[in-house]
């Protein structure tokens, strides 16, 4: 299906004054071209839908979550109303149905008609598109500004820099699109239309037109191959051939699976309850690496294939290697979604279960990691003697295991100065361990009860309230309560 051939052809017998062609062939030629083309926006808009409904559940969680405000649910219905479009606009124009043999005229007016289109949705793109996510993202940022300032000033600072940013992001996306309809789609949409008129010429056997008709259908044959240039689309082969040049070698899949898999150890290995889950927090570990390395690797061949267009030959079927990227991604993805999801219950749980005793294998110290429990569920102050709530109510707390309280509040003040009594309530175990004294779960209270009974106890450890703690610590300070006698009956 060579199209020089029609070319040297008509050209051989100028002296002819009528010239015939295969319009079968050239008919073949348009069809695959616009299949081609259709291909592609369909992966597109596929995309585009899967996208918008991923991200449906995922708002959801981090709104439930985080407990933000009323604006944040406004971007749910952008999401369904960018998801709902294109469908309904794929379903207001589909493929016209067709039958083997049809004319060469058909295909190019269903092409040029496809091509128009596409056209009109990327011109308008700011309307359907851009538009709907500005409005929730601004009022989002908006309303989050005025509860936190109260103040028409301090509104506008704060927004001010996040109206920027987004005004960047969306003017780039914008011309993005822009590019790719004066570059790609008008050059097209020109061809098709100087096709359609030339097959509806009365002149359409006239050697001229012929010729023309051939350079045509040869140029548009050709602008396909760059079409991978529209955004958010690509051929089947292009695609296959971008992920063999961003992932070439076993070598390069383990520059970007090795440093994930670290990440996540030590997510694993070096967690801290202030940051939630384990499983959490693992995950975030392992998605920044996988981030910087995948994307700087995918922006660095980007970067070349502009300045100098790959000449070296690359396969066409997706390599293993490549694969193996791609299954990492949709791994890290999913499990992204199962870590926000974590995140949200552990945040609605409190913090697991902040009113149950902790019961764990290991010691409250494991490798450096200091569990945020203590033996007590509240604290007041008298001096620098700690008055500790338990179930059965306030005491006076002498000795913890047999090491004094005087001891461990004496070194509390010389390691931590002013904030000693904020890091013995909310980091006890930290502060006990620092002196060189080892706890368990369960440990061994000395208390003097405010009937002056002094009575010795054991108390297993609980999740600390670390808000709490340091909430009424603030109030006994800035009211001067810390004087005040426990009450024996509270």
């Amino acid at each position: 299906m060579n199209l020089d051939k029609f070319q040297r052809a008509w050209k051989a017998d100028a002296s002819e004054l009528k010239v015939t062609f295969d319009a079968e062939l050239l008919s073949q030629q348009v069809q695959q071209s616009h299949d081609q083309f259709r291909n592609i926006i369909f992966w597109r808009d596929v995309r585009e839908v899967g996208v918008s409904l991923l991200m449906i559940p995922i708002w959801l969680a981090m709104g439930i979550g985080m407990s933000l405000p009323w604006s944040w649910w406004l971007t749910v219905p952008v999401l369904l109303w960018i998801a709902g479009f294109m469908l309904i606009d794929r379903k207001l124009h589909p493929k016209a149905p067709s039958d083997p043999g049809q004319p060469l005229l058909f295909y190019a007016k269903e092409s040029l008609t496809q091509v128009e289109h596409q056209i009109w949705l990327l011109r308008n793109i700011f309307w359907w598109y851009l538009l709907p996510f500005t409005i929730s993202l601004m009022a989002f940022f908006i309303h989050v500004a005025w509860n936190t300032t109260g103040t028409w000033w301090g509104c506008i600072l704060v927004t001010t820099p996040f109206g920027v940013f987004l005004f960047y992001l969306y003017r780039k996306i914008y011309r993005l699109n822009q590019k790719a309809v004066d570059e790609q789609l008008q050059p097209r949409q020109e061809h098709l239309q100087r096709i359609v008129a030339n097959l509806e010429s009365d002149d359409a056997s006239d050697g001229g037109e012929v010729d023309d008709l051939v350079e045509l259908v040869s140029s548009l044959v050709v602008d396909e191959q760059t079409s991978g240039d529209i955004p958010g689309g690509q051929d089947w082969g292009s695609w296959s051939e971008n992920w063999n040049r961003i992932v070439p070698s076993w070598w390069m899949a383990a520059m970007i699976l090795v440093p994930t898999l670290v990440g996540g150890y030590c997510g694993y290995r070096f967690s801290f309850s202030q940051a939630g889950p384990v499983f959490f927090q693992s995950v975030v570990a392992a998605v920044i690496p996988f981030e910087i390395m995948f994307f700087g690797r995918w922006y660095l061949i980007s970067k070349r294939s502009k300045e100098k267009p790959p000449t070296d030959s690359v396969a066409k079927q997706i390599g293993a290697p490549a694969i193996l990227v791609l299954i990492l991604i949709f791994v890290i993805s999913t499990l992204a979604v199962a870590a926000v999801f974590s995140f949200v219950g552990h945040a609605r749980s409190g913090g697991s279960s902040d009113t149950e005793a902790v019961v764990v294998a290991d010691s409250p110290v494991n490798a450096g990691t200091y569990a945020k429990v203590a033996p007590f569920s509240d604290v007041r102050w008298e001096g620098d003697l700690p008055t500790i709530r338990l179930t059965d109510g306030w005491a006076q707390l002498n000795s913890i295991d047999g090491i004094p309280i005087q001891d461990i509040m004496s070194f509390a003040n010389e390691q931590y100065g002013s904030t000693a009594r904020k890091r013995f309530t909310e980091d006890f175990v930290e502060v006990v361990s620092k002196m060189g004294h080892d706890l368990d779960w369960e440990v061994e209270l000395e208390l003097q009860f405010p009937d002056g009974e002094v009575k010795t106890v054991r108390e297993q450890m609980t999740l600390v309230y670390q808000r709490l703690a340091a909430f009424n610590l603030q109030i006994r300070t800035q009211y001067n309560l810390s004087q005040e006698e426990p009450d024996a009956t509270e």
